[in-house]
This record gives C-alpha cells, sequence and structure tokens, in this order.
C-alpha cells in the first residue's frame, strides 16, 4: 500500500505533497500513537488506517486537531463526519448485485453466509436490497464460520421436503398400475433426486475461499443447480484463484471494480515495483491521487469535508468512486459473471454517478 501511495505520487505529476508513513504495528494503540506523530509534524490529511479499531482511535486525535482522515476500512460503524472510508463495503457490493438479478426477473432471492461481522451485514443488505426493490426474499440463513456448513446448505435448499415430495410422487405414479403415463414419469424420477425447484432462484453466497467452494459444492449436492438458481456473490469470490475456476460456482453473477482499471493499475505497479500488487494497494493509490487532486488542483489544504465529497466523484486506480457527507464510499461497480475461461463483464460499472449524494 506504501508502495502504491508512492507510485500515485509520481504518476498525478508535479505537487508538493510529502509522504510521512508510519507503523501502526497493527493496534488500535499505535495507530493513535502514529496519528499523534504525524499531527505533531504538521500533516494535513491522514490516509489510512486500514482496520476498524484503529480507524476508531484514529479519529478522537484527528477530530481535535481538525484534520481529515482518509481511511482504507470498510466497516461503515467507523464512518464519521471528518472520517471517510475508502473501503469496499460489502453492502454496496450486494446491493448491486442483488439490484441486477432482479433486474434480470430473478425475483426471488435466498442468502447464505457465515455468522461473523461480514455474513451479518451482507445478509442484513441483501433483505434491504430485495424489499426495496419489490422482490421476494427467500429463506437466509446464517452458518458457523469454523464449522461444517453442510445443516444450513441443506436447509436453505429445502432438501428434505423436495426429497419426500418425490418419494410421494413415486407412491403415487405407482398405485397407477397399467398406465402408460405414468410409467413414463416413474422413468424420467428414476433420475431424480428431489421434485420440484427450491424456494429461489437467485442465491447470495456472501463468503470466499474454500469455504465458498464448499458451500457452492453442497448446494449441488443438494440439488440445487447453478443453471437454474443463479449463485450471486461479493469480491470476496474473486480473493482466491481457485474459486475462480470451480465448477459448481459457473453463470454466478459478483459485483467488482471494474477489471480493466484494476488491471491497468496491476501492470503498471508490477512494471514499476518487479511484483504485483496486494488486493488493497489500489485504495492507498487512490486516497494518495485524490489528495493531491483537491490540496493541488481544487486548491483546499484543509480537505474540507464539503471539498471532499464533491458529487461528481472522482476516477481512481479502482474506478469510478465518492465520498459521502456521512464518511462512506460509493464505488461504481461491474457486475461479472463466472465462466469456465474467467470473469467477464455482463453489466459494466457506471461512467458517472447519477444524483445526489444518498444519506445513510
Amino acid at each position: 500500500m506504501l508502495s502504491a501511495a508512492q507510485m500515485a505520487l509520481f504518476d498525478v505529476g508535479e505537487n508538493d505533497l510529502v509522504l510521512l508513513p508510519r507503523d501502526t504495528g497493527g493496534t488500535a494503540i499505535g495507530a493513535r500513537q502514529a496519528a499523534q506523530e504525524v499531527i505533531e509534524e504538521g500533516a494535513e490529511v491522514i490516509l489510512g488506517p486500514l482496520f476498524s479499531q484503529a480507524v476508531e482511535a484514529v479519529s478522537p486525535v484527528a477530530r481535535q486537531a481538525d484534520i481529515r482522515v482518509l481511511a482504507f476500512s470498510n466497516a461503515a460503524a467507523a464512518a464519521e463526519e471528518d472520517v471517510f472510508l475508502l473501503g469496499f463495503r460489502p453492502e454496496e457490493q450486494v446491493v448491486r448485485v442483488v439490484r441486477y438479478a432482479l433486474d434480470q426477473g430473478l425475483v426471488e432471492i435466498a442468502g447464505l453466509a457465515p455468522d461473523d461481522p461480514y455474513g451479518r451485514t451482507a445478509m442484513q443488505a441483501l433483505r434491504q436490497a430485495v424489499l426495496e426493490r419489490g422482490g421476494r426474499l427467500g429463506p437466509t440463513l446464517l452458518y458457523p464460520p469454523d464449522q461444517d456448513p453442510s445443516s444450513a446448505v441443506r436447509e436453505v435448499a429445502a432438501y428434505d421436503e423436495r426429497r419426500a415430495a418425490l418419494e410421494a410422487e413415486r407412491a403415487r405414479l405407482e398405485q397407477q398400475q397399467d398406465d402408460p403415463q405414468a410409467e413414463r414419469e416413474l422413468r424420467r424420477l428414476e433420475t431424480l433426486d428431489t421434485l420440484g425447484p427450491p424456494r429461489f432462484n437467485a442465491i447470495l453466497l456472501a463468503d470466499g475461499g474454500d469455504r465458498l467452494r464448499s458451500v457452492a459444492s453442497l448446494l449441488a449436492f443438494f440439488d440445487v443447480d447453478s443453471a437454474t438458481s443463479r449463485f450471486l456473490g461479493t469480491m470476496r469470490w474473486q480473493d482466491d484463484p481457485q474459486v475462480l475456476e470451480e465448477p459448481a460456482l459457473r453463470q454466478g453473477w459478483y459485483a467488482a471494480p471494474p477489471p480493466d482499471g484494476i488491471g491497468a493499475f496491476e501492470t503498471r505497479f508490477a512494471n514499476v515495483f518487479g511484483r504485483p500488487p496486494q488486493a488493497l494497494a489500489a485504495l492507498a493509490y487512490d486516497a494518495t491521487a485524490l489528495a493531491v487532486i483537491v490540496a493541488r488542483d481544487l486548491g483546499d489544504r484543509t480537505f474540507d469535508p464539503v471539498t471532499l465529497s464533491d458529487v461528481e466523484g472522482f476516477a481512481g486506480a479502482s474506478g469510478l468512486f465518492r465520498l459521502r457527507p456521512d464518511g462512506l464510499a460509493e464505488h461504481g461497480l461491474a457486475v461479472l459473471e463466472m465462466t469456465g475461461s474467467g470473469p467477464r463483464v455482463v453489466d459494466p460499472a457506471p461512467a458517472s454517478f447519477v444524483g445526489g449524494l444518498a444519506a445513510r
């Protein structure tokens, strides 16, 4: 992230900003001490920290000094009037992909997520997005993040009910002796594990890595096919290259920054530093470039919240984004589809923001 910030200073052209990097040590106490040090050295704006606990520790120090904070957390509770979060919040990713699914006619959407802060936030965003657009909310279940998710997947798939319906239909048809049509239907049912579709036509899987692959495979095992029940996801899907190759997730949709912009940033970073950037490096690049634009081009060395929350937003390495008066960021996200040859864009990111800033 520091390398990306340094690269941004060169990329945006001549400027007089100086980076004063400080290591927080990964703790709230370390973050507060680092903020105090740079403020005493004359810092005009603070870029970072990363985690919400550290952001909350820095906030009162910065507020007392009338200094704005451009942090990288995605935990909405850490945002304040003078503390802006550039992180990609799970809420905006869920809303983006769910709205797209609803627009495509998938009106009944279920959800599965780990029982942790990320998962609970994603499920709440799912409920709100579905109800606001007039959709129907299917079953939403949380599973323990450190245990086998099989029981939750089985329940959301209504596997036992659908299996019982199959057995009941077989029994009914078997009673119709000497009926050719009943015999043909019985032969067809021999190829099935359940009868009838699940109680949804799309399902949000707000997880990533090996756990997501396990959940997707379990859905297929419990007779939920991604070809008929669309799988939806968040940026966590692309954290693990193996997930992008998972056959059970084929044809699934997820929301993420436009890949062209991120790809160009990653290529430039690799050319400069000889190594690929980590996932959050683009946020540090954008925060630094934004600081230069506000100080140099907009002539605001106080980084006034009104200036920072320009309704038209800014174009960064991670795509279009804008900061809201409540401290949260809105990102222009694309919707991508999983294919056998990698993700492809099915709904491009917006080229500009439409409408005023939303309130929290």
